[in-house]
């Protein structure tokens, strides 16, 4: 095992050397609660937020093959439902970062709509967001399809 991998909080989470309260676990993945809830201006907290980390250390979700992503999705699919149920709230955001720790992981969101700080960074964004020139559009979709 590599230096990165003996330092990384989720691998040590992995290995029971860090406490966390696991939601859910396969063996492929697991899903913990993060312990980092986000909170509306208010006060009010939005419970739920939850992590799903594969157990292989991988930095970034685009380096996970299609077998360990497909694993990591369907215990996201499965906690998201599982939060749905718990807490009601409109849907259940998705974010992939590898960012904060490295090593990829889904965070599962709850948004609940007014208030929620979440939905607002979305809003106030989306004035940035323009339908571009179609032949921009083609060019990009280009250098994808190439890369």
């Amino acid at each position: 095992m590599n230096n990165l991998i003996e330092d990384c909080l989720f691998c040590k989470m992995i290995r029971g050397e860090v406490p966390c309260i696991k939601l859910y676990e396969d063996d492929h993945s697991f899903s913990i609660i993060d312990i980092a809830q986000v909170y509306k201006k208010d006060g009010e907290i939005i419970k739920g937020r939850s992590l799903v980390i594969p157990k292989k250390h991988i930095v970034h979700y685009y380096e996970l093959d299609e077998e360990d992503a497909g694993h990591l999705f369907v215990a996201a699919s499965k906690v998201a439902r599982k939060i749905k149920k718990a807490f009601d709230p409109e849907f259940v955001t998705v974010f992939i970062r590898g960012q904060q720790v490295a090593h990829t992981h889904i965070i599962l969101q709850p948004s609940t709509g007014e208030g929620d700080p979440i939905d607002s960074m979305f809003l106030n964004i989306r004035d940035f967001f323009k339908v571009a020139p179609e032949d921009d559009i083609k060019e990009i979709a280009q250098m994808i399809i190439n890369a």
